[in-house]
């Protein structure tokens, strides 16, 4: 189908599906009545729920369905006015996450990222060594991804891709370009690494909310380091099967010469005062957020941090760099511009939107966990962690494959969570782990372009086919199934 059949298509069902939306929202409640435990605010809220999920699947709209989702839970009296405000505006990811933003951009704006892009690249150690050097390649882009934006680094480690190719001799349709160019898409999942940081936040606020609600703690820490490993693990068994299985020649990348790879040669390979400054920074405010789970609960320092806790030391990091001018009287950073440039005003609509939902959704008064419960316990109540962690690899993985992987995410950890909260209540397992696989699996995405928002920049690039998707991708896909279900659930064991 053509891309005007498709626009066209898109527009002409985009009115429908908006007063359907509506409809759910808002009066989904009063047309459907109450069944099993679930109550007639249970049955609103779900209404709000679905219309919101169904204008994000359908159209990818990240700002009015939220809001309006909110207005919709006012309306049907589930909270006060100043609640509502107060949750959304006021909630503490939502805060925390605005200045995380605006300080990724100060990094985005320094150049550091590329920079350190740079010096992973050109590496001694690499001299030699091509699996190595495509292991580093793919590394830097994994790094770009978590401190500028998933489109960002795409695009500019394509672009240093090509001059790579040209410089070792590859073809541009050559299947040397085409693992390239899919071991930097793959890479880009860094983006999702952090739990405090991108549009999967969203997807977390579900588990988080349903988690409190059991008195359960979502564990930062394991979400960080278990999708770390699962992707230096990944990508090292990536390359290991471009050189054993699929038998690419990578002995071109054995000295290549990266000092004029465009993107990267003007870069250079240290950081300045104000990168190093600024990426500092951000460091520190990892090792603050952190740094309480390895302290003892009655230090006076643990008791410091938790009393101001995880938001306001990401605030006053990102105030201290306002501070100082340079000697050309201009402000380290522009904290202002910052803030105003770099927040992802969907993504807050979403948390705060969707926490909510989650929160009421898990609260025994609706009846709407109950309901959860007994549907679906003849499935999921049986299960043993290691099961569980399996099975939403597999499910999450593979089904994302062909939808957008966020509403997913939202679905089953409405579905499993409960029940990942109570084995780890009884000591059989760690709900972390389960929803950490959820939300990390769900954006492994790329086979076809329907996978994510992104996927079109793999699927629609010249030199790549479907044909070599459908074949290595999938082959690829099991890999990641292996490696994230095996590392998720050994660190929900240790954990």
């Amino acid at each position: 189908m053509s891309t005007v059949a498709t626009t066209n298509k898109k527009l002409t069902a985009y009115p429908f599906l908006t007063i359907f939306s509506i409809f759910l929202m808002f009066g989904f409640g009063y047309v459907v009545k109450p069944w099993s435990t679930v109550t007639d605010m249970g049955v609103k809220i779900i209404g709000v729920y679905l219309g919101v999920l169904l204008m994000l699947i359908c159209t990818k709209e990240t700002i009015w369905p939220p809001i309006l989702g909110m207005f919709a839970l006012l309306c049907h009296r589930y909270a006060t006015a100043s609640a509502m405000l107060q949750n959304w505006m006021g909630n503490s990811t939502v805060v925390m996450l605005l200045f995380i933003l605006a300080l990724c951009g100060a990094l985005k704006e320094s150049g550091a990222p590329i920079v350190m892009a740079n010096y992973l690249m050109t590496r001694k150690i690499t001299r030699g060594r091509p699996g190595l050097f495509l292991f580093m390649l793919f590394l830097a882009t994994t790094i770009l991804s978590m401190l500028t934006s998933g489109t960002a680094s795409i695009l500019m480690m394509y672009q240093v891709a090509g001059g790579l190719v040209d410089a070792c001799g590859y073809d541009r349709d050559s299947k040397e370009h085409k693992f390239i160019l899919l071991g930097i898409y793959i890479s880009n999942i860094g983006a999702y690494m952090l739990p405090f940081k991108g549009i999967h936040l969203s997807t977390l606020a579900v588990a988080t909310g349903i988690m409190e609600s059991y008195g359960v703690e979502f564990n930062s820490l394991l979400y960080l380091l278990a999708c770390c490993f699962t992707v230096v693990i990944f990508l090292i068994l990536f390359i290991l099967l471009m050189k054993t299985v699929f038998k690419c020649d990578l002995k071109p990348l054995a000295n290549v010469d990266t000092s004029n790879l465009k993107g990267l040669s003007e870069s250079g390979t240290k950081l300045n005062t104000r990168q190093a400054l600024l990426f500092g920074a951000f460091l520190f405010g990892i090792v603050v957020l952190l740094i309480q789970m390895f302290l003892p609960k009655s230090s006076a320092v643990n008791q410091f941090l938790s009393s101001i806790g995880s938001t306001w030391p990401w605030i006053v990091i990102f105030c201290l760099l306002c501070i100082p001018h340079m000697k050309d009287g201009k402000s380290f950073i522009n904290g202002s511009i910052l803030l105003r440039d770099n927040a992802m005003w969907g993504t807050v609509c979403m948390i705060a939107c969707i926490s909510m939902c989650g929160q009421a959704m898990s609260n025994a008064d609706y009846g709407i966990r109950d309901w959860l419960l007994k549907v679906f316990t003849p499935i999921l109540g049986n299960m043993s962690f290691v099961t569980m962690v399996i099975a939403v690899a597999v499910f999450c993985t593979i089904l994302t494959q062909f939808l957008n992987g966020s509403p997913i995410a939202y679905v089953l950890n409405t579905i499993c969570m409960p029940f990942a909260c109570m084995l780890e209540l009884e000591g059989k397992g760690n709900a972390t782990a389960v929803c950490s696989t959820i939300v990390f699996c769900c954006f492994f995405a790329f086979v076809t372009p329907a996978a994510s928002s992104l996927a079109p920049l793999i699927t629609g690039h010249p030199n790549m086919t479907t044909k070599f998707l459908w074949t290595k991708g999938w082959i690829y896909t099991a890999v990641w199934i292996v490696v994230a279900a095996v590392v998720f659930a050994f660190f929900g064991f240790i954990f």
